[in-house]
């Protein structure tokens, strides 16, 4: 049975720092506290549905309504741009606008990629700490040189809803304090190279990317981020949660 690594479940959040916040579990998420370098992005994390409500209200101002939109609160109705129209406010999209035509899909195929790039997916030799069991493991390595807070790729998988998912699976949104079932994304049976991300422990001395979420076209995504810089041929590593570790690795 090929094996992608020892360990696969860890968990998420939005404050981003280029020092990952201690690892936490599904069912314990109350005692983590962001790292100091991440003040403005724990706060973003901290928002109440309400007060993001009420920021989304007051940006809309700055965009043209939609068609048949309340227009009250937009540009020059509200004081916001002195005399600027309502024609000079720009639209609001949530994703790029392509071109609507023949050139617009070529250059969509063109700037298409399928798979995560500069990163390779390598069997561990036996000199591994993760290859000396008799099955085989695998581990996903830099090919190219990543930078601090360079994005390397996204996490993808099966999304399901509620507190299950395999060692593949990681939250795809942040619900501290909602009563409803949090998503995951569980990449054990489809998923990207990402899926091939060790834990860092007994490798390295510490992680050098860590996950966080994002919204892409109004969904949640997980993205992998590098937290320090890595250079070609180093395997990227990630924090594990401390439940996966005892489960699996004790």
């Amino acid at each position: 049975m090929v094996s992608g690594s020892a360990n696969k479940y860890f968990t998420t959040r939005r404050d981003i720092g280029i020092t990952p916040p201690p690892p936490q579990t599904i069912r314990n998420k109350a005692s983590m506290r962001p790292p100091a370098a991440a003040i403005l992005p724990a706060l973003f994390a901290a928002l109440t549905p309400e007060r993001q409500e009420e920021l989304n209200v007051a940006n809309a101002r700055f965009f043209r309504p939609p068609p048949g939109g309340d227009s009250a609160g937009a540009g020059g109705a509200s004081g916001v741009g002195g005399e600027r129209t309502r024609k000079e406010l720009p639209k609001r999209i949530a994703a790029n606008t392509w071109p609507r035509s023949s050139r617009g899909r070529r250059l969509r195929r063109a700037a298409a990629r399928p798979y995560v790039m500069g990163v390779e997916v390598r069997e561990l030799s036996h000199s591994h700490p993760l290859g000396r069991g008799e099955e085989l493991e695998l581990g996903l390595f830099a090919a190219r040189d990543f930078g601090t807070c360079d994005v390397v790729g996204e996490y993808c998988g099966e999304v399901y809803e509620g507190d299950g998912g395999s060692e593949y699976a990681t939250y795809l949104e942040d619900r501290e304090g909602d009563s409803r079932y949090p998503l995951g994304v569980d990449a054990t049976r489809e998923g990207n190279e990402c899926r091939f991300i060790n834990h860092f422990a007994g490798i390295a001395s510490e992680p050098n990317v860590a996950m966080r979420i994002a919204y892409v076209n109004e969904l949640p995504v997980v993205m992998v981020i590098c937290t320090k810089d890595i250079a070609c041929g180093e395997e990227l590593l990630l924090r594990y949660s401390d439940e996966f570790v005892e489960e699996y690795c004790s």
